[in-house]
Formats: C-alpha cells, sequence, structure tokens
C-alpha cells in the first residue's frame, strides 16, 4: 500500500514538475527591477512630462485658444519636456559617475602610496635591525 501511494506522489511530482515547464517555456524571461539610472531616468521623464504639459497648456490657454488646441500644444509640450529632462538626467548621471570614478582613483593611488611608505619604513627597520643585532646604538 506503500509502495502505490509513493508511486502515485511521484507520478504527481512529475505532473506538477511538467506542468511547470510548460508554462515557463511560453512566457520567456520575467521582469527585473529597474536599476538606478533607470529609476532616476523615469523620475526625471515623469517630472518633464507633467512640467512640460503644465506650461505649454497654461501658455496656450492665456493665449486665447480654444482647450482642444491647449491640450494638444500641452500634450505636445509634455513630449519635447520629457526628451530635455530624460537628457538632462542622462548628463547628471555620467558627471557623478565620473566623478565617483575619479574620486576612487585618488583613493587606489593614496593607498598605493602609502603602502609604497610603509614597505620603504619596514625596510628600513630591517636594514637597521642587521646593522646592529644587539639594539646596542
Amino acid at each position: 500500500m506503500a509502495a502505490k501511494d509513493a508511486k502515485k506522489s511521484d507520478a504527481d511530482a512529475k505532473k506538477d514538475k511538467g506542468a511547470k515547464d510548460k508554462g515557463k517555456k511560453g512566457k520567456g524571461k520575467e521582469a527585473e527591477a529597474p536599476g538606478m539610472i533607470a529609476l532616476w531616468t523615469q523620475r526625471a521623464r515623469g517630472v518633464g512630462l507633467l512640467l512640460g504639459f503644465a506650461f505649454a497648456f497654461l501658455a496656450a490657454r492665456q493665449a486665447g485658444l480654444p482647450w482642444a488646441d491647449a491640450t494638444i500644444r500641452g500634450v505636445i509640450g509634455a513630449f519635447i519636456m520629457s526628451v530635455v529632462a530624460w537628457w538632462c538626467t542622462l548628463l547628471v548621471i555620467q558627471s557623478l559617475l565620473r566623478t565617483a570614478l575619479v574620486k576612487r582613483n585618488e583613493e587606489r593611488y593614496a593607498a598605493a602610496h602609502a603602502a609604497q611608505l610603509a614597505a620603504q619604513e619596514a625596510a628600513a627597520a630591517r636594514s637597521r635591525e642587521n646593522d646592529d643585532p644587539l639594539g646596542l646604538t
């Protein structure tokens, strides 16, 4: 009786595994969370969309255009401002990355220089010990 139950559970496990594999084949890779650069550019584009629409719409309405024309100009302004905000965000991120890279290189150089000085001091201490092993001088 226990052998029949074990065979049934093995068969059920194989069916479940087959069903899971079939579901994975059709869907492809799951969407991953956006990285920090993508997150900041998305935020900037969103703010650019809102500000671009508001600015273009209000400027068109104050010029006396009807609602439909003002809305169309607002959408065009939103698109343009979205692209400008995206581009500006990329420039800022690029400059931040370059600054971080330069800072990291300076820190590495300082650490290498400090290690070189420590090695020179250790070599000098060893040479003094070799000159006077008893430390009488």
